[in-house]
């Protein structure tokens, strides 16, 4: 999905490398399917053909990376 794509796109980099290859797919699918089911509206935004504002990437782009951290630090990774 192109919302999907879009909210990996913004998580950084430094938190995609700390998770293992063989369940990356798995960990960020999940994290699109709970920003998804957590914040319909903004999700939706990401699913339009138009590209969001920078505001809503900043948005995103927190909520996506907090998500992130907090599941790294419950793995210890």
């Amino acid at each position: 999905m192109i919302a999907d794509e879009r909210i990996i796109n913004l998580i950084n980099k430094e938190y995609l490398d700390r998770i293992p290859s063989f369940v990356k797919n798995h960990a960020t699918g999940k994290t699109c399917q709970l920003i998804a089911r957590e914040y319909p509206d903004l999700y939706g935004i990401f699913s339009r053909e138009q590209e969001p504002t920078n505001e809503e990437n900043h948005q995103m782009q927190d909520i996506v990376n907090d998500i992130v951290a907090k599941r790294l630090d419950k793995q210890h990774l």
